[in-house]
């Protein structure tokens, strides 16, 4: 355990009347969504000020049924409450927390509250909630799910993304840029649906952790060669780092693409045995998106578009033309919304 520090990033009775409310709703019970909502209905009436919860993050430690794991914004950093019973032992996940305070249950034995860092550049801290406490935490492929790719307010997102599944019946969550921080959103906001988080990086040595990887190349026979060796590359780093969960390939033509290679293209990778699960053939004419559409079919690839700020009636072609089946990215919540509308 780390020593105290004079100045807590938390207020320590407002993190005991939050973890009493966690162990009356959760406590010998099993960890559900219905019992985050009660938690979050009642942490909302406690009217806390030197934190804010996410319950719906909450999870119940994968060994020691008594101990609880709750992300929480105190002031300008977000830490990760691991919140016990007395009698519990010290978390085997997070080693060094620091100590908010001891405290007694509302008719009930003694808690302990700690805090771990879990914001960013605390990487390793978000991996470990998701390597040991929630596997199902961690980005996927993106299989036969539609997507719509947002590069950064993910935390925005998630929230969008939630109201058009519930409006829609359709999950389309993907993202792209850092995972990490990609990772500790999914974390803070309860998201347990698949999702996705696309690398760009030519490289996967950085953080093999993603779910998707896209790949720029040029339309030549060079170009696809470079590819299947980058490609190579990613499935090695992988390999090192022992991470066995599969991923995406998908590839983004840098200049636009003739109709005919896009099946050339397609073609060479299925004979190396990995055909691409997307690809971006660039700027499409409309007039050759059903064409586009119906090779891609056959490879059972999806076609992936970048929002250029393109008006509602190209979006809805794009839904009709690819017949519901698309990846589209975007950069920002305003676009993610602008774009689901038209597309979902």
């Amino acid at each position: 355990m780390t020593p105290v520090p004079l100045e807590l990033p938390l207020n320590p009775a407002e993190a005991a009347e939050l973890a009493n409310v966690v162990f009356e709703q959760a406590e010998s019970k099993p960890l559900s969504d219905e019992v985050r909502s009660r938690i979050a209905a009642r942490a909302a009436m406690l009217k806390l000020q030197s934190m804010t919860p996410y319950p719906g993050s909450l999870e119940r430690d994968p060994v020691h049924r008594s101990v609880y794991y709750m992300a929480v914004d105190g002031g300008s950093e977000r830490m990760l409450l691991h919140m016990a019973l007395g009698t519990a032992p010290t978390s085997s996940i997070y080693h060094k927390p620091l100590l908010i305070c001891r405290g007694r249950r509302n008719y009930g034995p003694e808690i302990v509250i700690n805090a771990i860092p879990f914001g960013p550049g605390d990487d390793d801290n978000v991996e470990a909630f998701a390597a040991r406490i929630n596997p199902t935490l961690y980005p996927q492929p993106q299989g036969t799910r539609s997507t719509i790719t947002i590069e950064q307010d993910y935390s925005s997102a998630f929230a969008t993304f939630r109201k058009a599944q519930k409006q829609t019946g359709r999950n389309v969550a993907a993202f792209a840029g850092d995972y990490h921080t990609v990772l500790c959103a999914a974390i803070s906001a309860g998201w347990r649906a698949p999702y996705t988080v696309a690398s760009d990086a030519v490289e996967a040595s950085d953080a093999p952790g993603f779910s998707r990887y896209t790949l720029a190349f040029t339309a030549t026979r060079e170009g696809l060669e470079d590819a299947e060796r980058r490609y190579q590359k990613i499935r090695q780093v992988r390999a090192a780092a022992k991470i066995t969960r599969a991923f995406d390939f998908a590839l983004e033509a840098v200049t636009s693409m003739p109709l005919e290679f896009l099946g050339a293209t397609l073609a060479y990778f299925q004979e190396l045995g990995h055909t691409p699960q997307l690809i971006a053939p660039g700027l499409v004419d409309l007039k050759d998106l059903d064409a586009m559409a119906a090779t891609v079919q056959q490879f059972q690839t999806t076609l992936s578009f970048r929002y250029q700020g393109e008006p509602p009636q190209t979006l809805c072609a794009i839904a009709r033309g690819t017949g519901g089946h698309f990846d589209v990215r975007v950069r920002d919540a305003a676009e993610l919304e602008l774009v689901a509308e038209h597309l979902l």
